[in-house]
């Protein structure tokens, strides 16, 4: 259901997505860093959920 209604770009959108990024000259350690910081964006929060989670399940069968 969710995937239906996703946007999916078309070649077009692609190519000027390109070009935008040709013309503000993004060096490829500016792009490793958006890579990074989106992974530690999404990653760390979902991580420490995860994990603060399982310790509250641990907790509630008496394991801690």
């Amino acid at each position: 259901m969710i995937r239906k209604r996703l946007k999916k770009s078309s070649k077009e959108e692609d190519q000027k997505f390109a070009r935008m990024m040709e013309e503000e000259h993004v060096t490829f350690r500016e792009r490793l860093v958006m890579i990074l910081t989106a992974y530690v964006v999404l990653l760390l929060p979902s991580i420490l959920i995860l994990i603060a989670l399982a310790l509250f399940s641990l907790w509630l069968f008496g394991v801690l």
